[in-house]
């Protein structure tokens, strides 16, 4: 017995409403990746500026706060080794790995931290296109996914 042809028609258009629901999905799910990274980002760089100059602004507001620092060290920033060693524990502790993290985690120096991880998992599930769940992203081990995270940022970088 066949299906009558507008019931094919149907069938057809639905399954192409699944795929693009599902494809709405994915490019949300990467949307908001790309969100979180930049927030990441500007947080960490927040808290370098903070770290570095932080007599520097006491402002609220963390724009006003950063582009005060900038300003003040610009006019009066010195090395200063103090600044520098917290400037670079906020890169190192931030919730987006950095390239120096990510390079760290593939030397085998450290592990991520527990945010880094969530970050770089759901980042790689992005770049293999949801082909992996979580836990089989995380049984390839953090080096893995260390080493898709840089590859990805090397190559945005070009």
């Amino acid at each position: 017995m066949t299906t009558p042809p507008d019931l094919d028609v149907l069938q057809a258009k639905l399954k192409q409403a699944l795929q693009d629901v599902e494809d709405a999905e994915h490019a949300r799910d990467a949307a908001n990746l790309a969100r979180m990274k930049v927030a990441g980002q500007l947080n960490t760089l927040q808290k370098s500026l903070a770290a570095a100059a932080p007599e520097a602004s006491s402002a609220a507001d963390p724009q006003v706060a950063a582009l005060a620092r900038i300003e003040w060290l610009v006019m009066h920033g010195k090395p200063d080794p103090a600044a520098a060693a917290a400037a670079k524990d906020a890169e190192m502790n931030a919730p987006m790995p950095s390239r120096a993290v990510l390079e760290a985690v593939i030397a085998g120096k450290r592990n991520f931290t527990k945010e880094q991880l969530e970050f770089s998992v759901g980042e790689t599930m992005v770049l293999t296109g949801w082909q992996m769940t979580p836990i089989e992203l995380m049984e390839k081990g953090e080096k893995w996914l260390a080493q898709q995270v840089l590859k990805q940022s090397t190559a945005g970088a070009n």
